[in-house]
């Protein structure tokens, strides 16, 4: 089969990593390069403006964190929050959980205001919670875990409303979803280079609003790498020749810079509209088989489905044998829906209807 998603010895539609486009096979495959000089102070530039382009953002601060997206949200806590600090986690998945985890280890004040799992935030909850006065509030757009969008205009209305600045998880929503970060009124906002860009895991992209930048002191933060003042430092007093802080992979950079171009030759509207087309197509196929969507129609995920079988069948073993039978890769639930729901990435290459059709296919002659 042709196409970005096709795969040899299988299909990759575990939500994410995705497979990767050609050319950016072809990055890795060139010789190493050095991580500074000319042609990289081009491409980090280069990378810089696409990623703005990719926020909506032309007047955020913008870091190509390299690590994974976790390393990102650690950058943004060392950097603008304090111990002590009162943080309120909306969480309705395992990610939410997992943004808690990261900000305890902080040592803030994190406290979770939790909906069950499949179903949309708890803003009577966060409007009470808030009453309370609190540094920040912390969502993740997408949860990667049950499929579900979280709407964010009402999360951001009330957490400014009440002082608080917003942190955004966007690692499987970025260029997939919109996201629009300048209007939406998003103060600090984290991606993975291995979801909705198609490019390998290990660069964190990191957007941060400037009224945050400018109102925080430097010399407060604590740490080095993750500290993105460090970050801003050195892309401004040694742009001219080494704009990182450290030595990143000149192969996974480049590969990043090239999965970036792909997504401004597409265009932000029409990879986004590629997005929902592909993922109603999958959602309508795997309804009519007789699977359910673990949430409510108007808040599931065009980058990951997340679906019940039919009676009868066991999620587990239908991953299993679609994975032995037909090479083809998805993912189980997390957490309490672990051996309950089945997971199918629609992000970046994965988002093509031949591939849906091959999968629903596949599915059809696994029931």
């Amino acid at each position: 089969m042709d196409g970005w998603g096709s795969m040899e010895p299988g299909l990759l539609l575990i939500p994410g990593p995705t497979p990767l486009p050609p050319e950016v096979l072809a990055e890795l495959a060139k010789p190493a390069m050095p991580h500074y000089g000319d042609a990289w102070v081009k491409a980090h530039a280069e990378a810089q403006e696409m990623l703005r382009y990719l926020w909506s953002a032309p007047e955020a601060y913008s870091f190509p964190v390299a690590g994974p997206g976790h390393a990102a949200l650690e950058a943004i806590a060392y950097t603008f929050l304090r111990p002590g600090d009162r943080v309120i986690v909306v969480s309705n998945g395992f990610f939410g959980e997992r943004t808690h985890e990261v900000l305890l280890a902080h040592r803030v004040k994190a406290e979770v205001v939790g909906s069950p799992w499949g179903s949309g935030p708890d803003l009577v909850a966060l409007r009470d919670a808030l009453k309370t006065p609190a540094r920040a509030v912390a969502v993740v757009h997408n949860e990667t875990s049950t499929g579900i969008t979280n709407p964010l205009d009402a999360i951001v209305e009330m957490a400014h409303a009440a002082d608080a600045f917003v942190i955004v998880d966007a690692v499987s929503s970025l260029g997939g979803i919109p996201l629009p970060f300048g209007k939406l009124g998003i103060d600090a906002a984290f991606t993975a280079s291995q979801k909705c860009l198609s490019a390998p895991p290990g660069i964190a992209p990191v957007a941060v609003c400037r009224s945050l930048w400018e109102s925080t002191d430097p010399k407060s933060v604590h740490g080095w790498y993750l500290n993105l003042y460090t970050w801003d430092r050195y892309e401004r007093e040694w742009g001219e020749w080494h704009p990182t802080p450290t030595t990143i992979s000149s192969h996974l950079f480049y590969a990043f810079h090239r999965a970036l171009r792909l997504l401004r030759e597409e265009g932000l509207e029409a990879r986004i509209a590629r997005h929902a087309k592909v993922a109603a197509r999958l959602r309508a196929g795997l309804s009519d088989l007789g699977f359910r969507p673990l949430g409510p129609a108007p808040l599931l995920s065009n980058t990951v489905a997340c679906f019940t079988p039919p009676a009868g069948v066991d999620a587990n073993r239908l991953a299993r044998r679609l994975r032995d039978e037909h090479h083809i890769y998805i993912s189980g639930g997390l957490g309490p829906l672990r051996g309950k729901t089945i997971r199918i990435g629609t992000m970046g290459t994965q988002a093509d209807p031949e591939i849906v059709d091959w999968f629903l296919k596949a599915v059809r002659a696994t029931l």
